[in-house]
């Protein structure tokens, strides 16, 4: 059995000893020596020892019994590796314990923890500022006051527990396949009436963990909902007391649950609560979805799980969810927005305070703001980090306002939609007609922390590519479809209410992992274990490593971010090279004498930085490295710099180099392989058909590689593998592939084959300039329909202006223009250069 790694835990066993030990010294010196100290010692220095005691004793029962979860988790999957719904106990037998069941521990020890922090201030330091009349004791008593909440709530949680008894959900199908029923029960003790029923919630959601070390920060993306509400008379006797009956129907083209990614997972949650006397019952359960062979095919074309991007080299695109998007959306029982009728037309006002959990939150959060900033101007504290400080208040207090006292009016009417927002209703008037909105849609923007709890805003986008909100600060994703629906009606649009999720920044879903997995499982013990250990030694690393990510994450390109390459995962950040020259023979007997993987990453650096005696030793080296090199973070980079070179003997290589990384040699038996593999292998069909692409471009039977890319990017119903047929073909570099693409372009249903389809026209691939040039009128002609979606009109400007490099207004008549005086004299511009130039990055 694969046994997980003992780091982890030696570490946290190691770091827990220093707290422990001291915390137990200083307890028997109190004992020791009480009678030394002033009668209000004792009890802080009791305090302070006791934290130091529970927090080591607390590191130990988390290295021991973390062990021991990894270890049992490590044979689970070691005995079910195909079968992902058997690693957990409770899945296995066909439920889902509630989270309630260890909640009300967790918050007992987040609750002991903080009041262990603040007691001393609060025996300590706040009567001493009191007796004196200084105000930083009101600071110092709001800071404490987090210690009394979080008790409060412990106590609330545990009331909870005692109440309704550790619920489970028992499901009837194992796994839960999309595109079926999925039923059940929820165990519980329920001694009581619920007059409302029981309200439940289903849920798809991405939760994504942005940052590092302190500034990590979890956010939950829902990407399909359902909800339902069992009667009272419904519930039926089960063996804890009672059983809520559950019945959904899981949509046939969802995502399926993936943990493979502790920093992007997606989660199916079952949310249950009900409003009885007393303690309100509530819990969540998460449930195993998973496709099996004889699942149902998603009916649409939804993103694949590991495809859907939230970049591409055309854009930024928000998420997609997998809510209905058409038909008409009930109105929610209770709504904050208020509708009426005047003017000939319909109004919805949304009235201030509409979340007011969050203007309380950013109340407090502006409030201990303010009282820092009093206390650094009162304490001679530089000016400079009292700015900085100041700077922040003023962003805090500008949410608080926005979010308590922030208001919209929408007037949908008279041929437009007349909308005003802003602080107590003061805001600009815009006025849009009917004609000019090309849709109207509402945004999720993901929550923070574990609950789901989204904040919803309706956007409204122009024909002419402009976008503004309408209206914020929605709590309801029903509402806000429901809204949508109703401004969509009145103003005569297609009725379109699918929900877009504005992801954090930085975060992109990678293609597909297509890479064969290594036989065996090895478990990371560093996930949990080395939590503690960050927090509680390491806050200043880890706050240089956010700056550092910070950065590193914006000086990255455009066309870096947005590229597709076979291989998802995202590199660490290498320092590049530093050559002194270009390559002599000093140098070549040095680099010759290395190791496959240091000759590799050294000539294809310096092939990359333009020093053609490096291109040509790769060029004769490159087919001996094949099975002997590895994709590491250096190689990783590299190829996604050669991809976008200006220089097409760079990108070339960067095909030689891929194949050889992947351990193919250039010839037929390699090509069978592929064909055979994307045949037989519907789950590396994507991943065979990108290769095969490199090796027709590299002269290896072309002919029979081009009509299998071209059936895949015609016919398969799966848009992944098309998409990633379309990015083979761009390897070809043969005139008549650039028509093929534009067919895809203009042909395909799903967007990201589009848009994959016009970059490789545009600016991927390995064509040249020449060949790109003579797509222009095709492009100024699809430009120029009048039925073309906005989406497509901006893309196919945007291929014009990186093709030829002219930077003319978004408008079909000034192209036409253009080509008419000018396509000439370009294409003969591109005639005179070398082959191998071409526009790119370096």
């Amino acid at each position: 059995m694969a046994q997980p790694s003992k780091v982890g835990p030696v570490l946290l066993t190691v770091f827990a000893f220093p707290f422990l030990g001291g915390g137990l010294v200083f307890l028997y010196s109190l004992m020791v020596a009480s009678r030394n100290f002033r009668p209000d010692d004792p009890v802080l220095r009791l305090v302070m020892a006791s934290f130091f005691v529970l927090v080591g004793a607390a590191l130990l029962f988390a290295a021991f019994k973390g062990y021991g979860f990894l270890k049992k988790q490590a044979a689970l999957q070691e005995a079910n590796p195909l079968s992902p719904w058997l690693w957990r106990a409770d899945w296995a037998a066909s439920r889902a314990e509630g989270a309630n069941k260890k909640t009300y521990i967790s918050a007992w020890i987040a609750a002991v923890f903080v009041n262990l922090i603040t007691a001393p201030f609060l025996f300590g330091k706040i009567p001493e500022l009191l007796r004196q009349g200084d105000p930083r004791a009101l600071i110092l008593l709001a800071l404490c006051s987090f210690g009394a909440i979080l008790t409060f709530n412990a106590i609330r949680a545990t009331i909870r527990h005692e109440r309704f008894s550790n619920s489970y959900f028992e499901f009837d199908p194992l796994p839960i396949c999309p595109g079926r029923r999925m039923t059940g029960r929820i165990q519980l003790r329920f001694p009581t009436l619920a007059a409302h029923g029981i309200d439940l919630r289903l849920s798809c959601v991405r939760r994504i963990v942005s940052g590092s070390g302190n500034s990590r920060a979890v956010s939950n993306a829902t990407l399909w909902q359902a909800d339902k509400n069992v009667p009272s008379g419904a519930i039926e006797p089960g063996p804890l007391g009672r059983a809520i009956p559950v019945d959904f129907e899981v949509p046939a083209d969802g995502r399926i649950t993936d943990h493979s990614n502790s920093d992007d997972q997606i989660l199916w949650l079952l949310h249950a609560q009900a409003d009885v006397p007393g303690v309100d019952y509530s819990d969540d359960f998460e449930l195993p979805v998973f496709r099996t062979a004889d699942s149902p095919e998603p009916a649409s074309d939804s993103d694949s799980q590991a495809n859907a991007s939230s970049f591409s080299s055309f854009g930024f695109a928000a998420e997609k969810s997998a809510d209905a998007d058409s038909g008409a959306v009930a109105q929610p029982e209770q709504t904050k927005v208020v509708v009426s009728m005047h003017d000939g037309g319909t109004e919805f006002y949304f009235p201030p305070l509409r979340t007011p959990a969050r203007a309380l939150l950013l109340f407090v959060v502006s409030a201990a703001f303010t009282g820092a900033v009093y206390a650094l101007l009162h304490n001679r504290v530089p000016l400079l980090f009292t700015a900085i400080f100041a700077l922040g208040d003023l962003f805090v207090l500008f949410g608080f306002l926005h979010v308590a006292f922030g208001s919209a009016r929408v007037f949908v009417g008279n041929g437009e939609i007349q909308s005003r927002s802003g602080v107590l209703g003061f805001g600009a008037l815009r006025r849009d007609p009917f004609s000019e909105i090309a849709s109207i849609i509402p945004v999720a923007s993901p929550s923070q922390g574990s609950s789901d709890n989204s904040i919803y805003s309706i956007q409204l986008s122009t024909k002419s590519g402009k976008k503004f909100t309408l209206a914020d600060e929605i709590s309801s994703r029903q509402e806000a479809r429901w809204i949508v629906s109703q401004l969509e009606t009145l103003a005569g649009l297609k009725l379109d209410t699918h929900v877009e999720v504005n992801l954090p920044l930085g975060v992109q879903a990678q293609p597909v992992q297509l890479r064969t997995r290594q036989p065996g499982i090895r478990v990371q013990a560093s996930g949990s274990s080395w939590v503690p250990f960050a927090v509680f030694g390491t806050f200043l690393l880890a706050l240089f490593a956010w700056q550092t990510n910070k950065w590193s994450g914006g000086s990255r390109s455009v066309r870096a971010n947005s590229s597709r390459t076979a291989d998802s995962p995202r590199p660490r950040p290498v320092a590049p090279g530093v050559f002194s020259g270009p390559l002599t023979d000093a140098d070549i007997e040095r680099v010759l004498a290395l190791p496959a993987q240091a000759q590799a990453e050294e000539l294809f650096e310096r092939a990359i930085g333009h020093d053609a005696r490096a291109l040509e030793v790769f060029t004769q080296q490159v087919d001996d490295w094949t099975g002997h090199i590895d994709q590491s973070d250096r190689v990783v980079q590299l190829l996604r710099r050669a991809q976008f070179s200006k220089d097409l003997r760079i990108r070339l290589a960067q095909m030689d180099l891929s194949l050889a990384v992947e351990g193919f040699h250039e010839n037929e038996q390699a090509a069978d392989s592929l064909i055979a593999r994307a045949s037989t292998d519907p789950q590396h069909r994507a991943w065979a058909v990108y290769y095969l692409g490199m090796l027709a471009g590299r002269g290896v039977d072309y002919d029979r590689i081009h009509k299998v890319l071209l059936d895949y990017a015609r016919n398969d119903k799966e848009p992944n593998v098309r998409q990633w047929a379309v990015e083979g073909l761009g390897f070809l570099g043969k005139d008549e592939v650039l028509d093929e693409l534009f067919t895809s372009f203009t042909q395909d249903p799903s967007m990201n084959v589009r848009d994959r389809a016009g970059c490789n026209i545009s600016d991927c691939g390995v064509f040249t300039r020449k060949q790109r040039m003579r797509m222009v009128p095709k492009f100024i002609e699809l430009a120029g329909q009048p039925n073309l979606s906005p989406q497509m009109r901006s893309w196919c400007f945007m291929a014009l202006r990186e093709i030829t490099d002219e930077n003319l207004p978004s408008d079909a008549n000034a192209w036409n223009r253009w080509h008419a005086g000018h396509g000439a004299e370009k294409m003969a511009e591109f005639e005179r250069i070398e082959w191998w130039q071409v526009r790119g990055d370096e």
